[in-house]
C-alpha cells in the first residue's frame, strides 16, 4: 500500500463546510511532508464513485469528512460513500480517521475485523461543534469552532508527521482535555462556556480506535 492522504471533503451545508474549512490544515501538513494527497469533493462522493476511487487509489491514511450512522458515513448529501456489509472492506488494512457522528460504534469495529496493519479512529457519540453565527462566511476566524476543530485535526496531523494511531488518538484527547481546563479555569466565562465543555466532554468520551493502534504511515 502507497503512503499517501485521501481526504473528503463535501461541502453541502454549514456542518460540512466547517470540515471542509478545518480539513485545509491536514491537506497543507500532508503537502509539507511531503505526502501524495487527493481531495475528493461533491461530485465523486457516492457509493459507487468512492468505492472505485478507493479500488484505484492505494493510499495507506484516509480521512473522512462528513455526517455518519452506526452504519454509514455519508459524502454529499444523503449519498453514503461508506456503507457496511457494502464496501467497508475497503477500507480494511487502511488507516482511517472518521469525523463522522456514530461511525465508530459499528462500522469502524467492522472495518477492522481481523486487520493486521489497518486502524480506525472516529466517535461511537455523535461528533459535536458549535460555531459562531457572526463568522459562518469566514469559518477561520471562528474561535468557537477551533475549540473543537483543532483537537479533532490533532488525529490526522499526528498520522502525518509519523505517531502511530494509538498516539494520535492520545494526542488529540490530551487536547481536548486541555481545553475543557482551559474553559472551566476562565474568569471570563462566557453564557455559552457550560455547553462547550459538554460538547467537548461528548468527543472525548466518544472518540474511538479500533484494529492496530501501533500502525503508522
Amino acid at each position: 500500500m502507497e503512503d499517501g492522504l485521501l481526504i473528503t471533503c463535501p461541502e453541502h451545508d454549514l456542518t460540512t463546510a466547517y470540515l471542509a474549512y478545518f480539513s485545509k490544515e491536514v491537506i497543507e501538513m500532508a503537502e509539507k511532508k511531503p505526502l501524495k494527497c487527493k481531495k475528493v469533493m461533491d461530485k465523486d462522493l457516492h457509493l459507487k464513485g468512492f468505492s472505485e476511487i478507493l479500488q484505484n487509489l492505494n493510499f495507506k491514511f484516509i480521512v473522512l469528512n462528513g455526517h455518519g450512522s452506526p452504519h454509514t458515513i455519508y459524502g454529499y448529501k444523503e449519498n453514503p460513500i461508506i456503507e457496511m456489509g457494502e464496501n467497508d472492506h475497503l477500507l480494511k488494512e487502511r488507516l482511517v480517521y472518521a469525523r463522522s457522528c456514530d461511525a465508530g460504534q459499528e462500522l469502524g469495529k467492522e472495518c477492522m475485523k481481523n486487520t493486521k496493519e489497518g486502524c480506525f479512529i472516529g466517535y461511537c457519540l455523535p461528533f459535536v461543534f458549535y460555531m459562531d453565527s457572526k463568522w459562518t462566511a469566514k469559518p477561520g476566524n471562528d474561535n468557537v469552532a477551533k475549540l473543537f476543530l483543532e483537537p479533532s485535526n490533532t488525529i490526522p496531523i499526528s498520522i502525518i508527521k509519523g505517531n502511530t494511531t494509538g498516539k494520535a488518538h492520545e494526542n488529540a484527547k490530551r487536547q481536548t482535555v486541555k481545553i475543557i481546563e482551559k474553559l472551566m479555569e476562565s474568569q471570563l466565562k462566557e453564557q455559552e462556556t457550560p455547553f462547550y465543555i459538554e460538547a467537548l466532554w461528548n468527543n472525548y468520551l466518544g472518540q474511538v480506535i479500533h484494529g492496530n493502534s501501533e500502525a503508522k504511515l
